[in-house]
């Protein structure tokens, strides 16, 4: 192991070795983001070339979806079991798109499925899975061919989810899988069932309504802020709010500058990569969101500008947070009696 060495002999300072833990994390990082690349974003990449624009959106959304659960869960193994279900999902909420009540049910069940894979500490993992679908919801894919958009969107995403898969298992021994939490079956099917009422509640909404791309980001703020234990949800919906804001001012900031091109895409690439390396390093959430949030608004500002694309996300991140603060607020009275029951140290 490297540690701190100095020389004897006189002559200039030099620079202090890294420490070995710190190459180590370095080294864990450019990993994660040259797979990130390689793996999440090659296959729409490749359609795009082709020019099979109808399928990009679903590729690359299945993609990062496959990573992110393979990532954050038992690796290679963990992509295999989410490929098939996460596939037939994005199939079936293309087919449920048109239909508020369908879309419901469709989000309600995939968000039931999310929660339940806290029995196994997959709940995390399976996050941006139903985060994906909806983006599918609110954006449905129209292609043009021999067979339905639905069928094309579930065989886009099973192969996008198997190439990931495939990669992952390429470099399984340069990759190590996080320590997972497992919940006990009680606070498992009380957290999954509340996610699928909440999660179908709010997609009937967002369809009926016709919210657009902003009701899949109430979708995705709900997700990623209700978590198993309600003390843990307060504190991420407090850290979301924060780093939204302070991410908010950074796209703004940003668009003073650089209003519309493809700089805005570099910008956003580069960001994701921050948001990702902070992810890796296990710093706060807020700071992985300070970086996320201008991400995804220059990323998505074609068509529009910096401006009105992080309007519109300030404004459904801060409708989806006061959702889900009023359902744990409501839960509240309820968390002893679960605590007792599950056996949990804190709710």
């Amino acid at each position: 192991m490297i540690s701190h060495m100095t020389s004897s002999a006189p002559g200039p300072a030099t620079a202090t070795p890294v420490p070995h833990s710190g190459r180590k994390a370095a080294k864990k990082i450019v990993l994660a983001l040259v797979l990130m690349n390689v793996a999440a974003f090659a296959p729409a990449a490749i359609l795009g070339v082709l020019g099979w624009q109808d399928a990009v959106f679903i590729a690359m959304l299945a993609g990062l979806s496959s990573f992110m659960a393979s990532l954050m869960g038992s690796g290679w193994k963990t992509g295999i079991r989410v490929a098939v279900p996460f596939s037939v999902f994005c199939a079936l909420t293309v087919w449920a798109a048109p239909y508020a009540l369908a879309a419901a049910l469709v989000l309600g069940a995939a968000a039931f499925w999310r929660g339940y894979g806290a029995r196994l500490g997959l709940h995390n993992a399976l996050m941006m899975t139903v985060i994906s679908l909806g983006f599918i919801v609110t954006q449905p894919p129209k292609f043009e061919g021999t067979f339905s958009a639905p069928v094309m969107t579930g065989i886009v995403a099973l192969g996008a989810s198997l190439y990931v898969t495939l990669i992952l298992f390429i470099a399984r021994r340069g990759m190590h899988s996080p320590a997972l939490t497992k919940l006990v079956t009680e606070r498992v099917l009380a957290y999954s069932s509340i996610l699928a009422v909440v999660i179908g509640g709010v997609t009937w909404c967002v369809v009926y309504f016709n919210f657009g791309q902003g009701g899949a980001w109430i979708i995705l703020t709900i997700l990623v802020v209700f978590q198993p234990y309600l003390g843990t949800s307060f504190r991420k919906a407090g850290q979301r709010i924060a780093g939204t804001a302070l991410g908010f001012g950074l796209a703004m900031l940003i668009g003073l500058f650089v209003q519309t091109g493809p700089q805005l895409y570099v910008l956003g690439v580069f960001l994701f990569m921050v948001a990702g390396s902070v992810m890796m390093l296990g710093k706060p959430y807020w700071m992985f969101v300070v970086f996320l949030t201008p991400a995804v608004v220059l990323v998505t500002s074609a068509g529009s500008t910096v401006e009105k694309t992080a309007v519109l996300r300030l404004e459904a991140t801060s409708v989806g947070v006061a959702i889900i603060m009023l359902v744990m607020l409501a839960l509240t009275p309820f968390a002893k009696h679960l605590q007792a029951k599950a056996g949990a140290s804190k709710f």
